[in-house]
């Protein structure tokens, strides 16, 4: 073949490649516009016709049995709308697990390239759902398992691809045998939850027992593909509540620091990733306090509890901080203050730390030290010292463990320090001033 002759060759190729192309997009254009033309002319009015059909398709997308009373379609914007009366869920065993009046749903194109049944909104109304948490820690939502076989498609995975899922006045029971809990009923639950891709945002507003709290207001930005592979989730949580009493809630869940006792509002904020906490913020005001530090501690009684209280790991360690913290109880008055502990372990296993606080009123402290986790050692020289007065913007380093590190740094501001005669140091009151030093020695006003 002549170098011409291989030129009109590839001409006529690619006249021939660019006809098959237009012709390819025009039959797909004419597919789509068939297929839009018959759902809204011939299929949604006659939806009722299919509602066997459709109950199906959705019962293999969910991987549980469905069942449909009755159903109508219409066209909302650009996608076709269902609304499902009489709905039935069926447990594992075949028996009738949840029963709904009525759900609101608009399909996803993405339905017909996948082949799976998908909505762009899912709206549920008035559901009674009942939770439990069987004595092997076994979750079911209406008797279907929440850690379904993802390679069987399971539920919660095809719950998670849908982009907007919500829940309309519910009534929900939590049903706890691992804990040998009483059943708990939260009402005009509203639940909302936004995925995209591996990012899960939700929203949760219930009404638990009044004597538990006022209205629970949860929300959560998380990260993760499937419920059966919790441990590489991670995210950020908030829950906020006007009024609880944490002590009532000890039967369901885990209260911090063993705190039998206190009524008040509460805000938190929590991280976490992979399994492991990161981070916890509480913004408090609390009365009638009761809880426990340690468990070889005696219960530490606080009459006031407020300000913001936080923990959060840090690399090879973990840190401790208040802002506006105080309380009252045992004697004790502690005004606002602010402080911040950090404390790691270097590579060599050496504990490194480090101590801010802008005022903070030493009397208090050594009031509650047999009820404060501190150092053995290090509580019975705070006790014999019975340090008192005020320090203002102190700041302390150290290397090695307490009560004697290897080396350390101080800074800071002292008003009317008092402690007692220990060891060979003499006892002093009434001292004010400020101090800059280290192990080596520095300078004292």
């Amino acid at each position: 073949m002549s170098f011409a002759a291989a030129l009109r060759w590839i001409a006529q190729s690619s006249v021939w490649t660019s006809r098959a192309l237009l012709w390819s997009v025009l039959g797909a254009a004419l597919g789509c516009a068939f297929a839009i033309l018959a759902l809204r002319y011939w299929f949604l009015p006659n939806i009722e016709t299919y509602r066997d059909d459709i109950a199906a398709a959705i019962s293999r997308a969910a991987n549980v049995r469905i069942t449909i009373g009755r159903m109508s379609g219409e066209w909302q914007g650009i996608r076709p709308y269902l609304k499902l009366e009489d709905v039935t869920v069926y447990d594992q065993a075949g028996a009738r697990a949840l029963e709904l009046k009525r759900v609101d749903s608009t399909l996803a194109w993405r339905s017909l390239a996948k082949l799976r049944l998908h909505f762009h909104a899912l709206d549920i109304y008035g559901p009674a759902l009942e939770v439990r948490r069987d004595a092997n820690g076994a979750v079911s939502v209406a008797g279907i398992a929440v850690e379904a076989n993802r390679d069987q498609g399971g539920f919660t995975d095809w719950l998670l691809e849908q982009p907007d899922v919500e829940v309309h006045d519910a009534a929900v029971v939590w049903n706890d045998e691992m804990r040998k809990a009483p059943r708990l009923e939260l009402s005009n639950v509203d639940f909302q939850l936004l995925n995209r891709g591996s990012r899960h945002r939700f929203g949760l507003r219930a009404v638990p027992p009044p004597s538990l709290a006022a209205p629970v207001d949860m929300r959560g930005d998380l990260r993760g593909d499937s419920l059966t592979e919790l441990a590489q989730w991670n995210g950020r949580l908030f829950l906020q509540l006007e009024y609880v009493d944490l002590g009532a809630w000890s039967p369901w869940v885990d209260v911090p620091a063993d705190i039998t006792q206190g009524t008040g509002a509460l805000r938190s904020w929590l991280s976490f990733s992979r399994h492991a906490l990161n981070e916890l913020i509480a913004d408090v005001t609390l009365a009638s306090v009761s809880a426990r530090l340690r468990e070889d501690l005696p219960r530490l009684d606080l009459e006031t509890l407020a300000g913001r209280l936080a923990w959060k790991s840090v690399p090879s360690g973990w840190e401790v901080s208040a802002a506006r913290l105080s309380l009252t109880g045992g004697g004790a008055v502690l005004q606002p203050a602010d402080f911040r502990v950090r404390v790691t372990t270097d590579g060599s296993g050496v504990q490194e730390g480090e101590a801010h606080a802008n005022a903070l009123a030493l009397a208090p402290l050594v009031m509650l030290a047999d009820r404060l986790p501190l150092d053995d050692e290090l509580r019975a020289e705070l006790v014999a010292l019975s340090p008192r007065g005020n320090v203002h913007d102190l700041a302390v380093t150290w290397k090695g463990a307490w009560p004697q590190p290897a080396s350390y740094k101080a800074r800071g501001r002292f008003e009317a320090l008092a402690v007692n005669r220990w060891k060979s140091l003499p006892g002093i009151s009434g001292l004010s001033g400020n101090v800059d030093g280290t192990e080596r020695g520095g300078t004292l006003h």
